[in-house]
Protein backbone atom coordinates (compact mmCIF):
# COMPACT_ATOMS: atom_id res chain seq x y z
CA UNK A 1 0.00 0.00 0.00
CA UNK A 2 1.03 3.21 -1.19
CA UNK A 3 1.95 5.74 1.83
CA UNK A 4 0.01 9.27 1.47
CA UNK A 5 2.30 12.16 0.76
CA UNK A 6 2.34 14.85 3.43
CA UNK A 7 1.54 17.89 2.77
CA UNK A 8 4.32 20.54 2.96
CA UNK A 9 3.56 23.22 5.15
CA UNK A 10 4.05 26.78 3.02
CA UNK A 11 6.88 29.01 4.48
CA UNK A 12 4.77 32.82 5.54
CA UNK A 13 5.99 35.38 3.61
CA UNK A 14 7.55 38.41 5.23
CA UNK A 15 4.50 40.66 4.21
CA UNK A 16 1.78 38.09 5.61
CA UNK A 17 4.32 37.88 8.95
CA UNK A 18 4.35 41.36 9.21
CA UNK A 19 0.21 41.81 8.51
CA UNK A 20 -0.13 39.40 11.18
CA UNK A 21 1.88 40.99 13.71
CA UNK A 22 0.81 44.30 13.21
CA UNK A 23 -3.35 42.92 13.25
CA UNK A 24 -2.15 41.38 16.45
CA UNK A 25 -1.04 44.53 17.89
CA UNK A 26 1.97 42.64 19.17
CA UNK A 27 -0.04 41.06 22.39
CA UNK A 28 -1.23 37.38 22.20
CA UNK A 29 -4.23 36.78 20.89
CA UNK A 30 -5.73 34.75 23.67
CA UNK A 31 -8.65 36.16 25.34
CA UNK A 32 -7.87 38.59 28.18
CA UNK A 33 -3.87 37.84 27.86
CA UNK A 34 -1.91 40.90 27.82
CA UNK A 35 1.52 39.32 27.00
CA UNK A 36 3.39 41.85 24.48
CA UNK A 37 5.63 39.23 22.66
CA UNK A 38 9.30 39.85 20.82
CA UNK A 39 10.93 37.19 18.80
CA UNK A 40 14.22 37.83 17.07
CA UNK A 41 15.73 36.41 14.45
CA UNK A 42 19.57 37.42 13.58
CA UNK A 43 18.75 40.92 15.54
CA UNK A 44 15.56 41.51 13.46
CA UNK A 45 11.45 41.17 14.27
CA UNK A 46 10.33 38.36 12.28
CA UNK A 47 7.45 37.58 14.07
CA UNK A 48 5.98 37.46 17.37
CA UNK A 49 5.33 34.69 19.84
CA UNK A 50 3.92 31.07 18.69
CA UNK A 51 2.26 31.42 14.71
CA UNK A 52 -0.31 29.14 15.73
CA UNK A 53 -2.83 27.38 13.68
CA UNK A 54 -6.69 27.57 14.33
CA UNK A 55 -7.56 24.40 12.10
CA UNK A 56 -4.48 22.21 12.81
CA UNK A 57 -2.32 21.67 9.11
CA UNK A 58 -1.49 18.09 9.67
CA UNK A 59 -3.93 15.49 9.46
CA UNK A 60 -4.22 14.18 13.20
CA UNK A 61 -3.47 18.06 13.85
CA UNK A 62 -5.73 20.17 16.54
CA UNK A 63 -9.10 20.60 14.70
CA UNK A 64 -7.90 19.30 11.69
CA UNK A 65 -10.82 17.40 10.72
CA UNK A 66 -12.88 20.69 10.64
CA UNK A 67 -11.39 21.94 7.90
CA UNK A 68 -13.37 21.57 5.29
CA UNK A 69 -16.23 22.90 7.10
CA UNK A 70 -14.09 26.31 7.64
CA UNK A 71 -13.80 26.62 3.83
CA UNK A 72 -10.18 25.35 3.99
CA UNK A 73 -8.19 22.59 2.16
CA UNK A 74 -4.54 21.58 2.60
CA UNK A 75 -3.70 24.00 0.08
CA UNK A 76 -4.91 26.67 1.92
CA UNK A 77 -4.24 25.91 5.65
CA UNK A 78 -1.69 29.01 5.90
CA UNK A 79 -3.75 31.50 4.92
CA UNK A 80 -3.50 34.31 7.59
CA UNK A 81 -6.44 33.95 8.31
CA UNK A 82 -6.49 30.25 9.72
CA UNK A 83 -3.30 31.84 12.06
CA UNK A 84 -3.19 33.52 15.57
CA UNK A 85 -0.22 35.15 16.80
CA UNK A 86 -0.24 33.79 20.39
CA UNK A 87 2.20 33.36 23.50
CA UNK A 88 4.10 29.93 23.96
CA UNK A 89 1.80 28.91 26.86
CA UNK A 90 -1.18 29.49 25.38
CA UNK A 91 0.06 28.29 21.84
CA UNK A 92 0.24 25.31 23.80
CA UNK A 93 -3.05 25.23 25.93
CA UNK A 94 -5.33 25.37 22.64
CA UNK A 95 -3.47 22.28 21.15
CA UNK A 96 -2.99 19.93 24.07
CA UNK A 97 -5.02 16.88 23.51
CA UNK A 98 -7.14 17.39 26.85
CA UNK A 99 -8.46 20.59 25.75
CA UNK A 100 -9.38 19.82 22.54
CA UNK A 101 -13.13 20.12 23.64
CA UNK A 102 -13.18 23.32 25.39
CA UNK A 103 -11.27 25.40 22.13
CA UNK A 104 -13.06 24.44 19.24
CA UNK A 105 -12.52 26.31 15.69
CA UNK A 106 -15.31 29.07 16.08
CA UNK A 107 -14.59 29.92 19.48
CA UNK A 108 -10.88 30.60 18.40
CA UNK A 109 -12.02 32.29 15.04
CA UNK A 110 -14.45 34.40 17.73
CA UNK A 111 -11.84 35.40 20.03
CA UNK A 112 -8.92 36.10 16.60
CA UNK A 113 -11.54 38.10 15.69
CA UNK A 114 -12.42 40.44 18.87
CA UNK A 115 -8.84 40.81 19.48
CA UNK A 116 -8.39 42.26 16.07
CA UNK A 117 -11.16 45.04 16.82
CA UNK A 118 -9.95 45.57 20.01
CA UNK A 119 -6.23 46.18 18.48
CA UNK A 120 -8.00 48.42 15.41
CA UNK A 121 -9.78 50.52 18.24
CA UNK A 122 -6.18 51.81 18.97
CA UNK A 123 -3.86 51.16 16.65
CA UNK A 124 -3.87 54.35 15.23
CA UNK A 125 -3.26 56.26 18.00
CA UNK A 126 -0.02 54.65 18.58
CA UNK A 127 3.75 55.01 17.48
CA UNK A 128 6.28 52.97 15.88
CA UNK A 129 8.87 51.73 17.82
CA UNK A 130 12.14 50.43 17.39
CA UNK A 131 13.78 48.00 20.17
CA UNK A 132 17.05 47.81 21.79
CA UNK A 133 17.21 44.50 24.15
CA UNK A 134 20.61 44.60 25.87
CA UNK A 135 20.39 41.59 28.12
CA UNK A 136 24.23 40.48 28.84
CA UNK A 137 23.18 38.78 32.27
CA UNK A 138 21.05 35.56 32.31
CA UNK A 139 19.59 33.56 29.35
CA UNK A 140 17.95 36.06 26.33
CA UNK A 141 14.75 37.62 26.47
CA UNK A 142 12.05 36.22 24.43
CA UNK A 143 8.88 38.23 25.62
CA UNK A 144 8.91 41.50 27.44
CA UNK A 145 5.62 41.70 30.11
CA UNK A 146 4.73 45.05 30.66
CA UNK A 147 2.72 46.59 33.57
CA UNK A 148 0.56 47.74 31.03
CA UNK A 149 -0.21 48.27 27.03
CA UNK A 150 2.58 50.05 25.81
CA UNK A 151 1.80 53.57 23.79
CA UNK A 152 3.92 52.19 21.15
CA UNK A 153 3.25 49.30 18.15
CA UNK A 154 6.71 47.75 18.28
CA UNK A 155 7.97 46.90 14.63
CA UNK A 156 11.29 45.89 14.85
CA UNK A 157 14.08 44.60 18.00
CA UNK A 158 17.62 44.71 17.82
CA UNK A 159 19.28 43.04 20.46
CA UNK A 160 23.15 42.29 22.15
CA UNK A 161 22.03 38.95 24.07
CA UNK A 162 25.18 37.19 24.28
CA UNK A 163 26.02 36.84 27.63
CA UNK A 164 29.06 38.58 29.02
CA UNK A 165 31.49 36.51 31.29
CA UNK A 166 34.95 38.15 30.60
CA UNK A 167 35.82 40.32 33.04
CA UNK A 168 39.00 41.57 31.83
CA UNK A 169 40.22 44.17 30.52
CA UNK A 170 39.83 42.53 26.97
CA UNK A 171 36.64 41.58 27.53
CA UNK A 172 35.73 44.88 28.27
CA UNK A 173 36.81 46.47 25.41
CA UNK A 174 35.10 43.38 23.45
CA UNK A 175 32.04 44.60 25.10
CA UNK A 176 32.30 47.90 24.21
CA UNK A 177 33.09 47.00 20.48
CA UNK A 178 29.62 45.02 20.74
CA UNK A 179 27.56 47.87 22.03
CA UNK A 180 29.36 50.04 19.23
CA UNK A 181 27.96 47.54 16.79
CA UNK A 182 24.69 47.62 18.48
CA UNK A 183 24.18 51.46 18.15
CA UNK A 184 25.51 51.44 13.99
CA UNK A 185 22.44 49.09 13.45
CA UNK A 186 19.96 51.38 15.83
CA UNK A 187 21.12 54.46 13.70
CA UNK A 188 21.05 52.24 10.54
CA UNK A 189 17.26 51.76 11.55
CA UNK A 190 16.49 55.05 12.65
CA UNK A 191 18.09 56.55 9.42
CA UNK A 192 15.43 54.89 7.52
CA UNK A 193 12.84 57.00 8.94
CA UNK A 194 9.83 54.66 9.47
CA UNK A 195 10.29 54.65 13.58
CA UNK A 196 8.55 57.64 15.72
CA UNK A 197 10.33 56.10 19.01
CA UNK A 198 13.01 53.75 20.86
CA UNK A 199 12.55 51.43 23.34
CA UNK A 200 15.30 50.20 25.60
CA UNK A 201 14.85 46.69 27.65
CA UNK A 202 18.27 46.03 29.65
CA UNK A 203 19.77 43.66 32.04
CA UNK A 204 23.72 43.76 31.33
CA UNK A 205 27.02 44.56 33.68
CA UNK A 206 26.62 48.48 34.30
CA UNK A 207 29.40 49.66 32.48
CA UNK A 208 28.37 48.28 29.53
CA UNK A 209 24.96 50.24 30.09
CA UNK A 210 26.31 53.84 30.82
CA UNK A 211 28.57 52.98 27.70
CA UNK A 212 25.65 52.62 25.70
CA UNK A 213 23.23 55.28 27.19
CA UNK A 214 26.29 57.74 26.46
CA UNK A 215 26.40 56.15 22.76
CA UNK A 216 22.18 56.63 22.12
CA UNK A 217 21.15 59.80 20.65
CA UNK A 218 18.33 62.28 20.53
CA UNK A 219 17.73 61.50 17.08
CA UNK A 220 13.66 60.15 18.33
CA UNK A 221 12.64 59.64 22.06
CA UNK A 222 13.46 57.23 24.46
CA UNK A 223 12.09 55.14 26.63
CA UNK A 224 14.15 53.17 28.95
CA UNK A 225 12.53 49.99 31.21
CA UNK A 226 13.32 48.92 34.02
CA UNK A 227 12.67 45.34 35.14
CA UNK A 228 10.72 44.79 38.11
CA UNK A 229 11.88 41.34 39.59
CA UNK A 230 9.31 40.79 42.30
CA UNK A 231 6.70 41.45 39.76
CA UNK A 232 8.06 39.63 37.01
CA UNK A 233 7.54 43.08 34.33
CA UNK A 234 8.89 45.76 32.55
CA UNK A 235 8.25 49.18 34.20
CA UNK A 236 8.65 53.01 33.36
CA UNK A 237 6.31 55.60 34.62
CA UNK A 238 4.73 54.33 37.94
CA UNK A 239 1.35 53.88 37.58
CA UNK A 240 -0.03 55.93 40.06
CA UNK A 241 1.61 58.17 42.30
CA UNK A 242 1.41 56.01 45.60
CA UNK A 243 4.19 53.93 44.14
CA UNK A 244 6.83 57.10 44.04
CA UNK A 245 8.38 56.60 47.17
CA UNK A 246 10.41 59.82 48.14
CA UNK A 247 14.13 58.80 47.82
CA UNK A 248 15.68 61.76 49.51
CA UNK A 249 18.66 62.18 47.71
CA UNK A 250 21.63 63.38 49.44
CA UNK A 251 24.61 64.98 48.02
CA UNK A 252 28.00 66.26 49.79
CA UNK A 253 31.31 67.55 48.07
CA UNK A 254 34.51 66.92 49.44
CA UNK A 255 37.39 69.41 47.54
CA UNK A 256 40.77 68.26 47.91
CA UNK A 257 42.29 70.37 45.18
CA UNK A 258 42.87 67.59 42.87
CA UNK A 259 42.31 67.35 39.04
CA UNK A 260 40.35 64.17 39.31
CA UNK A 261 36.88 63.66 40.63
CA UNK A 262 35.57 60.79 42.19
CA UNK A 263 31.84 60.32 41.54
CA UNK A 264 30.01 57.95 44.02
CA UNK A 265 26.24 57.15 43.22
CA UNK A 266 24.44 54.55 45.95
CA UNK A 267 21.13 53.70 45.20
CA UNK A 268 20.85 49.90 45.67
CA UNK A 269 23.74 49.30 48.29
CA UNK A 270 25.79 52.28 50.09
CA UNK A 271 29.60 52.85 48.64
CA UNK A 272 31.36 52.91 51.35
CA UNK A 273 34.63 55.12 51.95
CA UNK A 274 36.66 51.60 52.69
CA UNK A 275 35.38 50.69 48.87
CA UNK A 276 36.68 54.00 47.19
CA UNK A 277 39.84 54.06 49.28
CA UNK A 278 40.77 50.60 48.23
CA UNK A 279 41.21 51.37 44.68
CA UNK A 280 41.62 55.24 44.73
CA UNK A 281 42.90 56.15 47.60
CA UNK A 282 41.80 59.40 49.59
CA UNK A 283 43.73 62.40 47.72
CA UNK A 284 41.21 62.88 45.03
CA UNK A 285 38.16 65.07 44.82
CA UNK A 286 34.85 63.77 45.82
CA UNK A 287 31.62 63.79 44.71
CA UNK A 288 28.64 61.44 46.73
CA UNK A 289 24.78 60.98 45.69
CA UNK A 290 23.14 58.70 48.03
CA UNK A 291 19.38 57.98 49.14
CA UNK A 292 18.02 57.21 52.38
CA UNK A 293 18.32 53.39 53.31
CA UNK A 294 19.72 52.38 49.99
CA UNK A 295 18.31 48.88 48.33
CA UNK A 296 17.75 47.11 45.44
CA UNK A 297 14.04 47.92 45.54
CA UNK A 298 14.13 51.72 46.36
CA UNK A 299 14.23 52.66 42.39
CA UNK A 300 12.10 51.51 39.77
CA UNK A 301 10.18 54.15 38.44
CA UNK A 302 10.86 56.99 35.53
CA UNK A 303 9.99 59.63 37.78
CA UNK A 304 12.84 58.77 40.66
CA UNK A 305 15.10 57.98 37.40
CA UNK A 306 14.66 61.50 36.34
CA UNK A 307 15.13 62.77 40.06
CA UNK A 308 18.47 61.61 40.30
CA UNK A 309 19.68 61.82 36.88
CA UNK A 310 19.38 65.65 37.08
CA UNK A 311 21.29 65.94 40.48
CA UNK A 312 24.04 63.77 38.95
CA UNK A 313 24.07 65.87 35.43
CA UNK A 314 24.13 69.09 36.80
CA UNK A 315 25.85 68.81 39.69
CA UNK A 316 29.02 67.43 38.29
CA UNK A 317 28.72 69.73 35.20
CA UNK A 318 28.58 72.63 37.87
CA UNK A 319 32.05 70.88 39.20
CA UNK A 320 33.55 70.42 36.18
CA UNK A 321 32.97 74.01 34.89
CA UNK A 322 34.64 74.94 38.30
CA UNK A 323 37.64 72.96 38.60
CA UNK A 324 38.74 71.44 34.70
CA UNK A 325 38.71 67.81 35.61
CA UNK A 326 41.11 65.78 33.87
CA UNK A 327 39.49 62.78 34.66
CA UNK A 328 36.09 61.60 36.45
CA UNK A 329 35.80 58.27 38.00
CA UNK A 330 32.07 56.81 38.34
CA UNK A 331 31.09 54.25 40.95
CA UNK A 332 27.88 53.25 40.89
CA UNK A 333 25.38 51.02 42.55
CA UNK A 334 22.00 51.39 41.29
CA UNK A 335 19.57 49.70 38.68
CA UNK A 336 20.31 49.50 34.94
CA UNK A 337 17.70 52.28 33.88
CA UNK A 338 19.04 54.88 35.69
CA UNK A 339 23.09 53.74 34.74
CA UNK A 340 21.62 54.38 30.80
CA UNK A 341 20.57 57.50 32.11
CA UNK A 342 23.87 58.31 33.62
CA UNK A 343 25.90 57.53 30.10
CA UNK A 344 23.57 59.79 28.20
CA UNK A 345 24.03 62.53 30.86
CA UNK A 346 27.75 62.70 29.66
CA UNK A 347 28.00 65.27 27.08
CA UNK A 348 31.81 63.82 25.26
CA UNK A 349 32.04 67.67 24.32
CA UNK A 350 31.96 69.02 27.81
CA UNK A 351 33.25 66.33 30.24
CA UNK A 352 36.47 64.69 29.92
CA UNK A 353 37.27 61.20 29.97
CA UNK A 354 35.19 58.99 32.36
CA UNK A 355 36.56 55.97 34.17
CA UNK A 356 33.56 53.31 34.51
CA UNK A 357 34.05 50.50 37.34
CA UNK A 358 32.36 47.30 37.95
CA UNK A 359 30.73 46.02 41.31
CA UNK A 360 32.20 42.34 42.51
CA UNK A 361 31.29 41.29 45.62
CA UNK A 362 33.72 38.91 46.38
CA UNK A 363 36.05 40.54 44.99
CA UNK A 364 39.59 41.72 46.88
CA UNK A 365 38.08 44.96 46.08
CA UNK A 366 34.68 45.50 45.60
CA UNK A 367 35.11 48.17 42.60
CA UNK A 368 37.30 46.99 39.90
CA UNK A 369 37.91 49.12 36.99
CA UNK A 370 36.93 48.35 33.12
CA UNK A 371 37.54 51.37 30.97
CA UNK A 372 37.40 55.15 30.19
CA UNK A 373 34.70 56.58 27.43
Amino acid sequence: MTKPKSTKRRKLSPAETYHLWMISGGICTFEDCTERLVVNTKGKLTNAGIIAHIIGHSKGGARHEFAEEFGYSDDNLEDVSNLMLMCYTHSKLIDDAHNKESFPPALLFEMKSKHQTWVRSWTDEKKKSLAILHKRLGPPLTTLPLTQHSPNIMLEAIESQVQFSDFTIEGWEQGKADNLKLYEKYVDRINKGKYDVAEVYAISPIPLLIHLGKLLSDTVPLTIYQYDREASLWVNKAPNTSLLEDLMPKSSFADNQSKELIVTISISDTITDEDVHAILGEELDRYDIVIENPHVKRLLYFEQVQQIQKLFKDEVEALHRQKKYSLIHLLYSGPAGLAIELGRSINQNMWPEVALYEYKYRGVTRYQRTFNI
